[in-house]
């Protein structure tokens, strides 16, 4: 490394405040120091849960756990203005001693998707049933629950945020599952061993919720977050914004949903979770942008006002509720598709360095989804549930 970079390295880890015991440098496993991570980032930079409402489907193998289709009532998402259902499914991972020891309770993890899945993907593509039993198997982490919410709406999700628009998603989950999901079953039902735990869309729900609703989760892992910081493929840069704004009718969004344009529906996704407007019909939410000659143009108060929703300019305010986390974790890919990603959480985690937040910062070579499922297994569960409060 050259002079400059050694110095740039240097004065980016003290910023972060980090120690080496907590960054515990394995690099097979591909966490990494802030050394690493920010050599990487300026190089890559340079070049550029029997009750009712409930059924059970038996895991695979008898040594496993179980997991347990449910609907969740959620009072939080009625009157929501998207036509969001107020029951949203989930599934719930029992652990093999669930059945075993009925008078045990442990730990739970929500697990929270991303944009345009549910809460099958972790079932159906990333196997985290499995996954549990095997780290159970090997003595790797403690048998816990794990429940895994739907997020998703029309436009992709919620982004698990509080809208007037597309529904309270943040109390539904705070609140209506964690609420649902301990009183029907044998969670530890209090923060010290409960964590969150989310990918894309989800780890900037994990994040969020660690900041919104203090005090119900004390573990947080953000799996390639998106939406941190304005920035990038994120950043009113991005044509989609355009596309989106121009819709002013209900056959517009009819079109665009049959269209199945990733980034314009998901431009209404957020407009509707984080600037939302009931009164502005169809698309019930405020572009903080004006089109002037084809061209977007920021109304800079009301850009302002959409840049104070975003995580990175919350830490400050949020800084006692993440100081008091048991466990706090960022995990990207550096060659993740959606290019705001990398860059707002090295950034992200940067501002947590300068708040003194303590936090683990977790770079690997990866893109958006081709890792997650390893990261879980290898890295993320065992983080996670050696933070967990076991009693």
């Amino acid at each position: 490394m050259t002079n400059l970079g050694a110095a740039l390295a240097d004065r980016s880890r003290l910023l972060l405040g980090y120690r080496h015991a907590s960054i515990r440098e394995r690099e097979s496993q591909g966490i990494v120091t802030m050394q690493q991570a920010l050599a990487a980032f300026l190089f890559q930079t340079l070049v550029l849960f029997a009750t009712s409402g409930v059924s059970i489907a038996q895991s695979p193998s008898d040594a496993g756990g179980r997991v347990v289709q449910i609907d969740v009532p959620a009072p939080a998402l009625a009157g929501n203005l998207l036509d969001t259902p107020d029951s949203q499914g989930a599934a719930v991972y029992l652990p093999p001693g669930y059945d075993k020891q009925p008078d045990r309770h442990f730990p739970l993890i929500v697990l929270l998707h991303g944009i345009f899945d549910s809460h099958k993907v972790w079932l159906d593509h990333f196997d985290v049933p499995s996954a549990l039993d095997r780290l159970i198997r090997a003595g790797k982490i403690p048998e816990l629950l794990v429940v895994m919410p739907n997020g998703g709406n029309k436009y992709g999700g919620g982004f698990y945020r509080n809208s007037p628009v597309s529904g309270h998603w943040g109390d539904y989950i705070a609140d209506d599952l964690i609420s649902f999901v301990d009183e029907r079953f044998r969670t530890l039902a209090n923060s010290d061993s409960r964590a969150i735990v989310g990918h894309s869309m989800g780890g900037y729900g994990a994040l969020h919720l660690a900041m919104s609703h203090p005090g119900i989760f004390s573990v947080v892992w953000a799996l390639s977050p998106c939406c941190l910081a304005a920035n990038d493929d994120f950043s009113f840069g991005n044509d989609a914004w355009k596309r989106a704004a121009e819709v002013t009718t209900q056959q517009d969004i009819e079109d665009l949903l049959a269209s199945r344009d990733f980034y314009p529906i998901a431009a209404l996704g957020v407009v509707t979770a984080f600037i939302p407007d009931p009164g502005a019909h169809p698309v019930y939410g405020s572009f903080p942008f004006d089109i002037v000659g084809g061209e977007i143009v920021l109304d800079d108060f009301a850009y302002d006002r959409y840049l104070d929703t975003l995580p990175l300019r919350q830490v400050r305010e949020a800084r006692a509720e993440l100081r008091r986390l048991r466990g706090l974790a960022l995990g990207v890919g550096l060659g993740d598709q959606f290019l705001h990603i990398p860059v707002g959480t090295l950034e992200f985690s940067q501002r947590l360095g300068m708040e003194r937040i303590p936090h683990l910062l977790d770079v690997y070579s990866g893109d958006h989804r081709e890792r997650v499922g390893e990261r879980l297994e290898t890295t993320v569960l065992p983080w996670v549930s050696e933070r967990l409060a076991l009693d």
